[in-house]
């Protein structure tokens, strides 16, 4: 609470009464009254604190204001919702962050200790920022209005239920009161001095300064726009141009970072695609070192192009590699985001099917849409040897190639098996080409994980439809751990477990997803609809060939039968 209003309440209660009995929201009150004073000296309160009518309003306010905090639940200080108290408790706050959850996620359990703790640091700042949580498993209705897919999610609403946008700051408490403090601020501060400017500089890492002719106008809003979409940098301007002599003019900008070269100076014009591209390409270090709480930044971004680097973080050639790596990093700054990931990450190195003695090694990879990896010719100890004898100009010219489409992509398989007595075939990467597409019959495959729960659910009834077409020649029930084997065909995209693909022995090249029910039934019908004519029980089934296609595999028959006779003669 500001000191000036603190008075208000000075005859009235202790100071240690005051910050135990009082809620927040009263404390907002005066916030704002302060605000007023400081912009408009509205009120003269040096002469209305003394007064019994400034006592009585504030302890109305307080009474008014305890009523209206008691309707919300709160566990270690985060805000508990409903559908029945969620729209109020959005439109009463500025602004508000709230995690849908699951009581059995375990991320939600890893993310909920992190989230008590900003919890507890915002609610204490002045004015208080708050945190809010919904059990999206109990909530059903607001999860489907807010989109809910996944565990946990956040999402940062201002006021209104309407304008909201999703969280992607880090899952650390610093991470989160950074973003949140951040975006629940103006979008673009004004500063009035060097010093000020300093302050900021020193307590952020990144900062984007602008000069501009007015505090209040296009220049500004352009900036707020920018400021608004951008995670990383603050923002702010000044309308003196002498705060810095790297922004001496106005419309010139500057970013100061914590990072690199320490500051980059914007030559380009001032209007906002080329500024935001400017700032965004200059927010990230060349070459970052890979945290858990980085891997939002990394892998939830814009950037979707990688180069990874896979060391032994313990080992001395780390700071050659990344000295190697800088070269690529600013010749494609933009471009691709380049990685140091510690050898300690296990489940990464395995996800991208590295094993230990390959490393040091480095992989390009592109996660817009079904990832695609393409591997550097060095490993291991030809890679550390390699440190000294040109590494950087190397990776300069792998980046060129695949800019330039030359590289083909690495694509991981297990080692095949034997399924002859099996009634679900396995597919691994390297035999999916010929078991699947060249092979003439109707395919079914699911894409697993071994660890997906509702993989496990499916495997009992998937053997047994397997065993139900067990006789049926021209039909193949097969399955595949996608974990362990990638592949690269078209309307083949695996993003979750399991995935049933259907390969039809008419059209390999537009495979079909099945997105009907997962039991024996539901799966049955949709073979006996999209399946080539097969006899089942009984029963024929399968689609109909049309009296075109059977002319036109006459008339191929025919020429068939004619070429034959003519290379006879």
């Amino acid at each position: 609470m500001p000191k000036k209003h603190e008075k208000l309440f000075a005859k009235s209660l202790s100071e240690e009464d005051y910050k135990s009995k009082i809620p927040e929201k009263v404390r907002c009150v005066f916030h704002f009254a302060n605000k007023l004073d400081e912009q408009r000296k509205t009120y003269d309160w040096e002469l209305f604190e003394d007064s019994q009518a400034a006592r009585a309003l504030a302890l109305l306010a307080a009474v008014a204001l305890v009523a209206r905090a008691a309707e919300f639940e709160e566990e270690e200080d985060v805000l508990v919702l409903t559908e029945g108290n969620f729209a109020e408790a959005v439109s009463g706050h500025d602004t508000l962050l709230v995690e849908f959850y699951a009581p059995w996620c375990g991320h939600c359990k890893k993310l909920e200790p992190e989230y008590a703790a900003a919890a507890k640091n915002l609610k204490e700042l002045d004015p208080p920022i708050r945190l809010a949580k919904v059990d999206a498993t109990a909530e059903s209705k607001l999860a489907e209005q807010f989109g809910i897919r996944g565990f946990p999610t956040l999402k940062f609403f201002k006021g209104d239920v309407e304008a909201v946008k999703d969280y992607d700051g880090g899952r650390s408490a610093a991470e989160i009161e950074k973003w949140v403090v951040k975006k629940s601020g103006p979008a673009v501060k004004i500063v009035e001095s060097a010093e000020e400017l300093e302050e900021v500089k020193e307590a952020n890492d990144v900062v984007v300064f602008a000069v501009v002719d007015a505090e209040e106008g296009e220049a500004r809003s352009m900036l707020e726009k920018l400021a608004d979409a951008d995670d990383l940098a603050v923002y702010v301007a000044s309308t003196s141009a002498d705060l810095t002599k790297d922004a001496a003019a106005v419309n010139k900008v500057v970013l100061y970072k914590k990072f690199d070269e320490g500051k980059v100076i914007y030559d380009g014009e001032f209007e906002k695609e080329a500024l935001g591209e400017f700032v965004k390409s200059n927010s990230l270090p060349l070459v970052i070192t890979f945290t858990q709480d980085k891997a939002p930044m990394i892998f939830g971004g814009d950037q979707t192009e990688h180069v990874l680097a896979f060391v032994d973080t313990t080992k001395d050639y780390v700071s050659g590699i990344e000295a190697a790596l800088k070269v690529p990093a600013k010749a494609n700054k933009g471009k691709l985001l380049h990685v140091i990931m510690p050898s300690t990450e296990k489940r990464i190195v395995d996800y991208f099917g590295l094993k230990d003695e390959e490393m040091p090694a480095v992989m390009l990879v592109n996660m817009a849409g079904s990832m695609k990896k393409y591997g550097f010719d060095y490993k291991a100890d030809d890679f550390v040897a390699k440190i000294e004898d040109g590494l950087g100009e190397d990776l300069v010219a792998f980046e060129k190639s695949y800019f330039e489409g030359n590289l083909t992509p690495l694509l991981k398989s297990a080692d095949p098996e034997d399924d002859s007595d099996e009634a679900v075939k396995v597919i691994v990467g390297t035999e999916f080409q010929e078991r699947v597409i060249d092979n003439e019959k109707d395919v079914l495959v699911e894409f697993y994980a071994p660890w997906c729960g509702h993989c496990k659910s499916l495997a009992p009834k998937y053997e047994e439809l397997a065993e139900k077409f067990a006789d049926v020649d021209s039909i193949m029930i097969a399955k595949m751990d996608a974990t362990a084997n990638e592949i690269d065909h078209p309307g083949v995209d695996v993003r979750g477990f399991p995935t049933l693909i259907f390969f039809p022995s008419k059209d390999k090249q537009n495979p079909i997803v099945y997105e009907g029910s997962r039991d024996v039934e539901g799966l049955t019908e949709f073979l006996k609809t999209n399946a080539q004519k097969f006899e089942l029980e009984g029963s024929e089934h399968g689609a109909e060939t049309s009296e075109d296609e059977d002319e036109e595999e006459q008339e191929d028959a025919k020429e068939k039968e004619e070429g034959a006779e003519h290379e006879e003669l």
